[in-house]
């Protein structure tokens, strides 16, 4: 390097410019450092460099006059600029050769696979400290461009730089997890293919496809693939008349992570608005029904009353009949007695009038006057006796009228009160049916507990979490796309739980369910005609999560948008 600096002073001082040794070491030294940190030029930069110097050189020596050293100086300054610019051009050609050779592309085109606990930084530069452009999850694939030491250079997704080494698996490993989690599909190609039971023109025919159809490969070998029809079915098709593509799970760049940060917190924020407003309600109702009971206590409080009052009232009546009856019995006897003083003065008339008519007969006048007197009498008696007689008849038919009243008063007391004191009971019934009904109210928070805490309700919150990303046929990228089964697949794997990858593998696991018995969290099937096409979550009232297709992408539907087949648990 000094070698250097010394032929590149001598240059710039012959160009007529000052450069001390510090900086002409330091020039060096930059150029040095882009070629690769200590590589010499070439010999030809040296013996151009060189012969620039001693033409330089020679040029002042035999300068003879002032004007033509001018001269001399200035072509000797324009030799010298493009010596340093060729130099400077050469350098920076030999840095990016240096470059190109320290980057070892041996391994350009080999498939990686992230292991790691959750996910790997993709880096700008080959160095822990440069800049995160990207993140691998776990089992994410990438492309190798090349390897610089400890860091392989790749190209996963959108995402391209350095990840560590350490922590991808390659060659053997990696096959062994690319048969994993690899997504493998055939599309088929003609309006119709037929399906066959074995990998042979001759087999049975055991199914139909059509154009476009996507089929889950599980095997292929040579001319034939077996592939997935549903309900534990498979059966063959000619590779020749279907593409074949294989995907795997890639990175995910910086950009594409906030946004589905983003997309997370106003997914979280509309969450948490309806929560709010559920609980809102559900406070509303309680003080409905707070108010209902009140309501149903005030008119049970009433109507006890007024049962309560008509049973006075029926008492009271009672009374009033009992003492009209008696009163009643009373006038009857009292008129007995009349009667019989009206016969006393009758008999008393009848037997004074026999008198005056004896004394008329003997001719005694002073006793025909005596006893007609005596027979007048009593006939006045007997008619006021009769008088009498018939006041208390009047009375006695007056006090039974009031008995009779007082009685049909009491008859109609004794209803009100039956009546009140049956719908008493009814108003109270209302309002022990509503302390049954309010129970749950209260407790319902209590009972909804246990099921948001259960791993099915946590599944179903986990997974709407990803309503609005996008379906990516063979995706199981809960952000950057997935298809029905690769959703599911990656929503469970959340939690620890692993299920098949496909939709009719997962309809072939796990618990079975009865559809009258489904909960959050459980997994529901629906039929393509020949088998099992999709696969949702059930999130409880009647609503599934699903990868729908590439129009709508992750959408919440109601589970009967089709007709569900069957159900399985896992969890």
């Amino acid at each position: 390097m000094k070698r250097r600096a010394m032929k590149l002073t001598a240059c710039l001082l012959a160009a007529g410019m000052t450069v001390s040794a510090a900086d002409s070491v330091a020039f060096a030294a930059k150029g040095s450092s882009l070629a690769g940190l200590g590589a010499e030029r070439n010999e030809e930069t040296e013996l151009q460099t060189e012969t620039a110097v001693q033409s330089v050189d020679g040029q002042a020596a035999e300068s003879e006059t002032q004007e033509e050293t001018a001269q001399q100086t200035e072509a000797e300054t324009e030799v010298a600029t493009e010596t340093v610019a060729q130099t400077v051009e050469e350098t920076q050609e030999e840095t990016i050769a240096e470059t190109e050779a320290s980057l070892d592309t041996s391994m350009n085109g080999q498939l990686a696979f992230a292991q790691c606990d959750e996910y790997i930084n993709v880096r700008s530069e080959a160095s822990a400290d440069s800049e995160v452009v990207g993140k691998v999850y776990n089992n994410g694939s990438v492309t190798i461009l090349g390897q610089i030491g400890d860091w392989y250079q790749v190209q996963s997704g959108n995402a391209t730089g350095y990840v560590n080494a350490a922590y991808f698996a390659t060659g053997e490993a990696a096959q062994a997890i690319a048969d994993e989690v690899a997504y493998n599909v055939a599309t088929v190609y003609p309006e119709a293919l037929t399906v066959r039971s074995e990998p042979s023109e001759d087999s049975e025919p055991i199914g139909t496809v059509y154009s476009t159809d996507e089929l889950e490969v599980v095997q292929y070998d040579g001319d034939w693939m077996k592939v997935a029809l549903g309900n534990d079915v498979y059966g063959y098709v000619s590779a020749y008349y279907v593409g074949y593509d294989t995907y795997y799970a890639t990175a995910e760049t910086l950009d594409e992570e906030q946004a589905r940060l983003d997309q997370e917190w106003l997914d979280y924020l509309a969450e948490s608005e309806a929560e709010e407003e559920r609980l809102n309600q559900q406070w509303q109702d309680y003080l409905d029904q707070q108010a209902a009971e009140q309501a149903a206590a005030d008119q049970s409080y009433q109507d006890q009353a007024a049962a309560d009052q008509a049973y006075q009232e029926q008492l009271a009546a009672e009374q009033a009949a009992a003492d009209a009856q008696a009163a009643a019995d009373a006038a009857s006897q009292q008129t007995s007695d009349a009667q019989t003083q009206v016969d006393q003065a009758y008999q008393a008339y009848l037997d004074a009038q026999a008198a005056a008519d004896a004394a008329t007969q003997q001719g005694d006048e002073q006793n025909v006057y005596d006893t007609a007197a005596a027979a007048q009498q009593a006939y006045q008696a007997y008619l006021n006796a009769q008088a009498a007689a018939d006041a208390q008849a009047q009375a006695e038919a007056d006090a039974a009228a009031q008995a009779a009243q007082a009685a049909a008063n009491a008859e109609a007391a004794a209803q009100q009160t039956q009546q009140a004191q049956t719908e008493a009971p009814q108003t109270e019934a209302q309002q022990t049916e509503a302390q049954q009904t309010e129970a749950p109210q209260e407790t319902a928070p209590e009972t909804e507990a246990p099921s948001y805490s259960s791993t099915g309700s946590q599944v179903v919150n986990f997974a709407t979490q990803f309503v609005g990303n996008p379906y990516v046929w063979g995706g199981t990228s809960l952000t950057n796309g997935a298809d029905c089964s690769g959703f599911t697949q990656s929503v469970f794997a959340n939690f620890g739980i692993s299920i098949p990858r496909t939709a009719a593998a997962q309809a072939s696991s796990g618990t079975p369910v009865s559809l009258s018995d489904i909960q959050a969290g459980d997994l529901l099937f629906y039929s393509n005609g020949s088998g099992i096409g999709h696969v949702t979550i059930y999130m409880g009232n009647g609503q599934v999560v699903h990868a729908s297709n590439s129009n709508t992408g992750i959408i919440i539907s109601d589970y009967g948008y089709r007709t569900p087949v069957s159900a399985r648990r896992y969890w």
